[in-house]
């Protein structure tokens, strides 16, 4: 039997963009608030990408920097950061006043319904009917009769409230680790994580680190991005800046000060992403910005201190079901006995290429 090798994905994040991003497509964000993919969406705005649309339970500035960039065009989202009350217009504000963009709104419950049905391979899914009396459910925009049905419930048959299910071209995810496969693995606040990246077709993955397999095998339980569903892994330190990342760095608090105060007006927001998106070439390229900029302290004072879990046991005997001589203790035969056996039974089963 040939040994099985695993694909390698890595690649560069300018290329995961041009190689698996597309005009029109829809996308997910497989981070909620907290280790943000802010590389990946600064490399989505770089590439010009138009027409998109995107669905995201908890928005901070990914969100406002995608609508003032023309990136999407139609935005399902349960919830908006603002700074500054009403005094303030946000660059979603802006977008939405001048018709650039289409917000449907959801809440944080009925969104990740969505994601779930989709990645279950449900074609809809039961929500709470508390919300049946808010605009939420009254309303509907671009969505149209695609946002909330009602169905029978066989063992009642009272009316039940469903949202459908939802599986985006693609989804981007930030995580701690990852092997080049693309078995990305998060720990901490996950929130939507894992029914975003299940439900997507594919999943454009950043990690702070590349790591071997084995690591990744040692701890299986925290693998929520699975390779199969991964189309490229991108090694990117620092890749959620500002936003913490349990166990690499914190909330860069003073930073987002100064984007928030930046976004007030559309001149303000497009010096911001002169400076921070469209004269970087990539992720390497910011980090160093910040550090002339700021100063490379500023940067080390985000560190986080180690905090370690206590390890989990996953260990067996491990031992084999047929030694080097291939002979079972357990079935006391050889394999090649093994096989006559079962042929004299007439129970072996040939494979669709004709092997045994």
């Amino acid at each position: 039997m040939e040994k099985y090798i695993s694909p390698d994905k890595l690649m560069t994040m300018k290329d995961a963009v041009e190689k698996f991003v597309h005009n029109g497509d829809s996308f997910v964000f497989a981070n909620c608030l907290t280790g943000m993919p802010l590389a990946a969406v600064h490399e989505v705005i770089r590439s010009g990408k138009k027409g998109m649309m995107v669905f995201q339970q908890g928005g901070i500035e990914e969100i406002d920097l995608l609508a003032e960039a023309g990136t999407v065009d139609r935005i399902a989202l349960a919830y908006n950061f603002r700074a500054g009350g009403k005094r303030i217009i946000t660059p979603l504000d802006r977008a939405m006043k001048e018709k650039r963009v289409k917000v449907e709104e959801f809440t944080n419950f009925t969104l990740l319904s969505m994601m779930k049905a989709g990645a279950m391979g449900y074609p809809f899914i039961p929500v709470l009917s508390g919300i049946r009396e808010t605009d939420v459910v009254k309303r509907h925009g671009f969505f149209g009769d695609n946002k909330f049905a009602e169905v029978e419930d066989p063992f009642s048959k009272q009316k039940v409230l469903v949202v459908k299910g939802q599986n985006p071209d693609f989804a981007l995810m930030h995580v701690q680790r990852a092997d080049r496969a693309g078995n990305g693995q998060l720990w901490g606040a996950m929130i939507n994580s894992k029914w975003a990246a299940l439900a997507s077709k594919k999943i454009i993955l950043t990690t702070e680190k590349i790591v071997d397999t084995a690591v990744i095998r040692s701890s299986p339980h925290l693998t929520i991005a699975p390779a199969h569903k991964v189309c490229a892994v991108v090694e990117c330190p620092w890749g959620a800046h500002p936003c913490e990342l349990a166990g690499h760095y914190d909330y860069d608090i003073v930073f987002r000060a100064m984007y928030l105060g930046s976004n007030g007006t559309a001149a303000g927001m497009k010096g911001w992403m002169d400076e921070w998106i469209y004269n970087l070439p990539d992720r390497e390229a910011y980090i160093k910005h910040y550090t002339d900029k700021f100063g490379a302290e500023l940067l080390d004072k985000l560190r986080a201190k180690p905090f370690l879990s206590a390890p989990a046991d996953y260990g067996f005997t491990f031992t084999q079901e047929w030694d080097e001589n291939n002979y079972s203790t357990k079935f006391g035969m050889t394999m090649d006995q093994f096989v006559k056996h079962l042929e004299e039974k007439g129970v072996l089963i040939e494979s669709a290429g004709g092997e045994k």
